[in-house]
């Protein structure tokens, strides 16, 4: 195709970063919970086992949140609905930095993790809308940037601050920041206007039919939970199991997702190039491998496999989200986006991280590393059953 004729990325390059910087305000409030789930714990006065429940209840309102977004959407418009996300994910962080009731602090994870839950069927759609056809594998790896910045941000933050002004104060300053780029947004950013479509059974049924979307879907769950569950409790593990100091774990953990970045923009380009199977493979056999490393292994080991597992894991995500969006029509990707991530989101980032602290208070910690594992190296079995189209 002449050059002339190609449509060029560059001019929709500053819009979509402004929605990676969004998606990062949308990210940061729950990622916060894991590195500093141990002081949370001990000033409300309850077990880190029964505190990692917080993490089910966050992920239960961001569940709810995906599924309500369709409604959201349609009334609001894309771009509101992306504004009153973030919005609400910095008043309930404001709001959780004054409580002292574990009661209240489980309806403000819900009602956080409910805002939050509107962002991503709004704002896939408008990456995936922005973006020429050609380029929409790099635009959507970059959007994903911004998770994995709140990934690197949370427990470094965590680390350099809750020791001088404590957990309280930290989510004080992070609620306000993303109040602040939420409103800067409603003023200048840029989303598309077109409003959402709640799920009808004419919409579901196309979806239902639709094997290859059950399989990213699938497999979209077993990466959430290498990558977020394992992210919500790795602290917690390094501290108590390996007798690590905490602000070194939060440090550790925190500078290991940077290294994901090449990872990502890696997977996307080469998902336009060669499919979504091959590349898909790779990262989920490399990921289990990283993952049952992590039970095992001991000093250089050990910190080896912190990197390498975020490095390769974090690049499934741009990739099933472009999978998405070719296997479904335009006016149907925001319900899509809206039923595949939500089991993804209660499996992985909440039932995982209570899972796995309950086997941590049974002497079971590095076990449930090795099982995890070897789940996610037996999913890769489930792309021999995708469509040869994909």
């Amino acid at each position: 195709m002449d050059s002339q004729q190609t449509p060029r990325f560059t001019p929709t390059l500053p819009w979509i970063l402004f929605l990676m910087v969004m998606v990062f305000f949308g990210s940061m409030p729950r990622l916060l919970l894991a590195p500093l789930l141990l002081r949370i714990s001990a000033d409300l006065g309850i077990t880190y086992d029964r505190a990692s429940l917080f993490f089910l209840t966050s992920s239960s309102g961001f569940v709810i949140g995906l599924l309500t977004s369709g409604f959201v959407a349609q009334r609001l418009t894309h771009k509101w609905t992306i504004v009153v996300s973030v919005l609400l994910a910095g008043l309930a962080l404001m709001a959780l930095s004054y409580v002292r009731s574990e009661g209240f602090f489980h309806l403000l994870l819900f009602v956080g993790g409910w805002g939050i839950g509107l962002y991503p069927g709004s704002g896939i759609v408008a990456v995936t809308t922005i973006a020429p056809d050609i380029h929409r594998g790099k635009a959507l790896a970059i959007h994903e940037c911004g998770p994995n910045f709140a990934f690197i941000l949370a427990p470094v933050v965590a680390a350099a601050f809750a020791p001088t002004i404590g957990w309280r104060g930290v989510m004080l300053v992070v609620g306000i920041s993303g109040i602040v780029v939420a409103l800067f947004f409603a003023a200048s950013g840029r989303a598309v206007s077109g409003r959402g479509q709640p799920p009808s059974y004419r919409n579901l049924a196309e979806l239902a039919r639709n094997r290859s979307f059950w399989i990213v879907s699938a497999l979209l769950v077993v990466a959430a939970t290498a990558a977020i569950g394992v992210y919500g409790v790795l602290p917690t593990y390094l501290v108590l199991e390996h007798g690590l100091p905490e602000r070194f774990v939060n440090n550790l953990v925190g500078s290991s997702r940077i290294t994901g970045f090449a990872a990502i923009l890696t997977a996307g380009t080469l998902a336009d190039r060669f499919g979504f199977r091959p590349v898909v493979a790779v990262v989920l056999v490399v990921t289990g491998f990283a993952t049952l490393l992590l039970g095992v292994a001991q000093g250089w080991l050990l910190v080896a496999s912190v990197f390498l597992q975020p490095l390769i894991v974090g690049a499934y995500f741009p990739v099933a989200l472009n999978a998405l969006a070719n296997v479904t029509v335009p006016e149907r990707r925001n319900l899509a986006f809206a039923l595949a991530i939500p089991m993804a989101n209660l499996v992985g980032a909440g039932v995982a991280p209570p899972l796995f602290a309950a086997a941590g208070a049974r002497g079971w910690f590095p076990h449930a590393f090795v099982v995890l594992g070897i789940l996610v190296v037996a999913s890769v079995a489930l792309l021999l059953l995708m469509q040869e189209s994909e």
